[in-house]
């Protein structure tokens, strides 16, 4: 940070604190890397015709890359628990505050260091979200392309399967869940950034945050 910056940060009378260390902020953009291009491959594969396989070959890379999602998520949760104090997910759930927001209906202002005390419940539901996408990933890419861990487990059949039939729905309804909530945590970041007129996107680069005095 320059000296220009702090400069600007201390007349708004906002304070910094480093907040997220450097393997959360990794493993945040190493899951949103993954998220977003398995959301591209899917995206992709309305603009694929039928040919040379094009869609059986997307549909490869979109197992691969759910790999790399895997590895991500699996290590995010142990850092949840395992991790420094913001990093924890203990530190993402805040009873007191939604016990609070029932009891008064008024939204506590008051920002806390750390995942926001409202928002980091969902990001706990989203984690348990990744781990059926997981889950039912690799179940489909063992039944249907013979790839992944649970090959020796899963019969490969193309064929449509109660179970897998139940299993691709579900993934794909939180597939399109998954869009709405990537979409809805960058317009938050925008709006609370225009609306508090401190720097927030910032902090899964840096791992500081700003608050006010």
């Amino acid at each position: 940070m320059t000296s220009n910056y702090k400069e600007i940060i201390e007349e708004r009378h906002f304070v910094v604190k480093k907040v997220y260390d450097p393997i959360l902020r990794f493993l945040h953009w190493w899951n949103a890397l993954s998220i977003f291009s398995l959301m591209l491959t899917i995206w992709l594969k309305e603009f694929i015709r039928e040919f040379e396989n094009g869609k059986e070959i997307l549909y490869r890379y979109h197992i691969l890359i759910g790999y790399a999602l895997t590895a991500g998520i699996t290590l995010r949760i142990i850092w949840g628990f395992i991790g420094p104090k913001h990093a924890k997910f203990k530190n993402m759930i805040h009873l007191k505050a939604f016990v609070k927001l029932i009891k008064t209906k008024k939204y506590d202002k008051h920002d806390n260091w750390g995942h926001d005390k409202y928002a980091g419940s969902l990001y706990i539901v989203v984690y348990l979200l990744m781990v059926y996408q997981i889950f039912s990933g690799l179940y489909l890419a063992a039944k249907i392309y013979g790839m992944g861990p649970l090959i020796s487990y899963v019969p490969l059949l193309k064929e449509k399967t109660p179970l897998s039939s139940f299993l691709k729905d579900i993934h794909e309804i939180i597939f399109y869940i998954s869009m709405v909530f990537v979409l809805l945590h960058i317009f938050m970041i925008i709006f609370h950034e225009i609306k508090r007129k401190y720097p927030m996107a910032q902090s899964m680069f840096s791992g500081n945050q700003y608050r006010k005095k």
